[in-house]
């Protein structure tokens, strides 16, 4: 097997003629599709009807017909799924924040490192290592603050009836008083150290 030249990208060759193919072949056939799902609708088809059954360039034979003979497999049965994963830190209050909103976490979990999994469906779900530790409903708009009262339960500080308040994270709008001064009271104070 021959490396390819540094910073000579058209020596690769036949490895990234696939992409070539579907942006010459698929791409000027698609004008507009409505999300993914569709792409892939018009994908599938287009594969179906004219990428498979074609003659291909170096094998000479028709896709679908070299892979009755290979006999080849999914790799992966079950369809892909789009799930965010982050990585947060539990502040004091036993809270996590996520897109400026603060969700609860048990409290036996305050400082330490979690991943939330956004699953697209409406539910967060918060992981330590691989233990699961709190699902909520993500909340419906900005800063937010969603708890679950089991989370503080068997806290020493606060017994079982009550829930710790969030602290709060924004600083007060209100600016202090600055005295205005001339500048020549700092000539007079620098002349009688002189």
């Amino acid at each position: 097997m021959k490396r390819c030249q540094p910073r000579r990208a058209q020596t690769k060759g036949k490895v990234e003629n696939g992409i070539g193919y579907v942006r010459k072949n698929f791409w000027p056939r698609v004008r507009t599709f409505t999300g993914l799902e569709d792409l892939n609708r018009l994908v599938r088809h287009w594969m179906e009807s004219i990428a498979n059954v074609r003659i291909h360039g170096t094998t000479y034979e028709r896709p679908t017909d070299r892979w009755s003979v290979d006999n080849l497999q999914p790799i992966q049965p079950l369809p892909y799924q789009l799930i965010e994963r982050h990585r947060r830190k539990v502040s004091k209050d036993c809270l996590v924040s996520y897109e400026s909103s603060r969700y609860s976490i048990p409290y036996l979990y305050a400082g330490q490192l979690i991943d939330i999994l956004d699953n697209q469906n409406g539910t967060l779900t918060f992981f330590s290592e691989s233990k699961l530790i709190a699902q909520h409903t993500k909340a419906v708009s900005k800063h937010q603050v969603v708890i679950q009262k089991k989370h503080f339960e068997g806290l020493p500080m606060y017994g079982s009836q009550t829930v710790p308040q969030p602290l709060p994270r924004l600083v007060s709008r209100s600016s202090p008083d600055v005295d205005v001064r001339s500048l020549s009271i700092y000539d007079e104070l620098t002349e009688e150290i002189v």
